[in-house]
C-alpha cells in the first residue's frame, strides 16, 4: 500500500473525537453553505425584490448582535458539549421553520423565525473554535482548525451538486405526488439532513479550558481589553466587507450575468472543491511560507480577483464577461479560504486560552453587526440603483485593510506580546 504524504498523514492521525466533531460540523454546514448558495435565489423566485431580501436575511444577525457578548462571557472556562447540542438542535428547526413561512407568505412569521435562527447559530459559533482547540492535541491543533474548516467546502459541494440534479431533473411524479425539484426542495433536503448533527455532538468528551477566570463571569480583566481590541481589529473590517458582498454573490450572477440558479450552484461546488483542498493544505503552506505568505500573500491575490470579477459588469454584453467573471470566481474563492483556519489559530494563540470563548462570542457579534449593517447598506445602495462593482470594490478595500491589519498580531504572536504562548519558529518540512 503506497505511503499517504506527510501532510495527509497528520490529517489521519487524529482522534477520533475530532473527527465526530467534524462530522456534526460537516452536517450543520448543510444547512449554511445551502442557505449561502440558494436562500436568496429561493425567496427571489417568491417575488422578493433585492432590498426586501436584505432586510430579511439581516434579521438573522439581530439576535446574535446583542446576545454573543454575554453569552461569550457566561461561557468561559463552562463545560460546552450542552451549548453545542442545544445550537445543533434548534438551528435546523428554526431554518426549517424560517423556509416553511416564506413558502406560505407569511413573512411576519419568517422574521422571527430569522430571529431565532440567529440565536441557535451563535451557540454554535461560540462554542466551536474554543471546544475544538479543547478537543485537538496541542501539535495537531493547525490540521484540527483546517479540517473543521474544510467542512464548509465539503458541504458546500454536496449542496450545489444536489441543487444542479434536483433542478436538472425539475419535477417527479411518485405515486401520484407530484413534486416540483427548485430550490425550495434542495434547501429542504439540506436542512433535514443538518438534524443528524446533535448525535455526533452527543459522542463528545466535555473538557473545560485549561485556564479560567477566578472572578465573576462577567468580568474582563484590564489587560485583556488591548488584547481583544487589536485581535478584532481584522474581523470588523473583513466582516464588513463580506457582508457588502459575498452574501449577494448569487444576486450579482443572476442579475448581471443572467446565470440561473443550477449553474452558479454547480460553479459553486466547482469552487468548493478548490477550497476543500486548499483548506487542507493550510498547515503545510504555513509552515512553507509563515503567517505572512498565508495571510497576507494568498489573500491578497484573492482581494484583487474579487474587484476583476466586480468590474465585468462594466462589460457585461461581451461573451467574454461571463466566463472570466466564472473564473475569478471559482479560484477567488479557495484563496481567500485558505487564510481562515490561519487566522482563526493566530488569533486563539494571540489572546489566549482564557478569553478564547470571549472572542469567539466577539467576533461572532461583530459578524452578525457587520453583516446586519452591510445587508442594510446594501438594500439602501440597491434601492437607489448603485451598480455592483461599485460595491465590490468597497469591499476590496476593506479586506485590503483587513489583511495588512493581521500584521500587528502577527508580530505580537512571533515576539510572545498575547496572552498566548509565541509561535514556535516554522518546523522544517518534511517531503511530500
Amino acid at each position: 500500500m503506497p505511503r499517504l504524504p506527510a501532510w495527509l498523514e497528520r490529517y489521519r492521525r487524529l482522534p477520533k473525537r475530532v473527527l465526530y466533531f467534524a462530522a456534526g460540523q460537516f452536517l450543520i454546514n448543510l444547512i449554511n453553505t445551502g442557505q449561502f448558495l440558494l436562500l436568496n435565489l429561493f425567496l427571489k423566485d417568491k417575488g422578493l425584490t433585492d432590498p426586501a431580501i436584505a432586510a430579511l436575511t439581516s434579521q438573522r444577525f439581530v439576535a446574535t448582535f446583542f446576545l454573543a457578548l454575554p453569552a461569550g462571557l457566561w461561557l468561559r472556562g463552562r463545560p460546552l458539549r450542552m451549548p453545542l447540542l442545544v445550537g445543533s438542535v434548534l438551528f435546523p428547526l428554526t431554518a426549517l421553520a424560517s423556509l416553511q413561512t416564506v413558502r406560505l407568505g407569511m413573512m411576519g412569521a419568517a422574521s422571527g423565525c430569522y430571529l431565532a435562527m440567529g440565536f441557535a447559530g451563535l451557540l454554535l459559533n461560540i462554542a466551536s473554535l474554543p471546544m475544538a482547540l479543547r478537543l485537538a492535541p496541542k501539535d495537531q491543533s493547525s490540521e484540527t482548525l483546517s479540517l473543521l474548516f474544510s467542512t464548509w467546502a465539503a458541504a458546500s459541494i454536496c449542496g450545489g451538486v444536489l441543487s444542479s440534479v434536483l433542478q436538472g431533473i425539475g419535477h417527479l411524479n411518485f405515486a401520484g405526488l407530484y413534486l416540483v425539484l427548485d430550490e425550495h426542495a434542495t434547501l429542504l433536503v439540506l436542512t433535514l439532513a443538518g438534524f443528524g448533527a446533535p448525535f455526533f455532538y452527543a459522542r463528545l468528551p466535555d473538557p473545560v479550558a485549561s485556564e479560567t477566570s477566578v472572578k465573576h463571569w462577567l468580568h474582563v480583566r484590564r489587560d485583556d481589553w488591548p488584547l481583544l481590541t487589536c485581535a478584532l481589529l481584522p474581523t470588523l473590517c473583513i466582516a464588513t466587507g463580506a457582508g457588502l458582498s459575498i452574501q449577494f454573490l448569487n444576486l450579482f450572477f443572476s442579475h448581471v450575468h443572467h446565470l440561473s440558479s443550477a449553474a452558479y450552484s454547480a460553479y459553486g461546488s466547482i469552487s468548493n472543491g478548490f477550497v476543500l483542498i486548499a483548506g487542507l493544505v493550510v498547515p503545510e503552506v504555513k509552515r512553507r511560507f509563515g503567517w505572512r505568505g498565508l495571510i497576507l500573500g494568498v489573500q491578497g491575490i484573492a482581494v484583487i480577483l474579487l474587484a476583476v470579477m466586480g468590474l465585468t459588469e462594466l462589460v457585461a454584453a461581451a461573451a467574454w464577461a461571463l466566463p472570466f467573471a466564472i473564473g475569478c470566481f471559482i479560484v477567488r474563492q479557495p484563496l481567500m479560504s485558505m487564510a481562515a483556519p490561519a487566522t482563526s489559530e493566530l488569533t486563539m494563540n494571540f489572546v489566549g486560552a482564557r478569553n478564547r470563548e470571549l472572542i469567539s462570542a466577539c467576533s461572532g457579534a461583530i459578524w452578525s453587526g457587520a453583516w446586519w449593517l452591510a445587508a442594510r447598506t446594501f438594500e439602501f445602495l440597491r434601492s437607489h440603483h448603485v451598480p455592483y462593482w461599485q460595491v465590490f470594490l468597497t469591499t476590496s478595500a476593506l479586506y485590503l485593510a483587513g489583511c495588512f491589519s493581521y500584521l500587528l498580531l502577527i508580530r505580537a504572536v512571533e515576539r510572545g506580546d498575547g496572552d498566548g504562548t509565541a509561535s514556535a519558529p516554522l518546523p522544517e518540512t518534511e517531503p511530500v
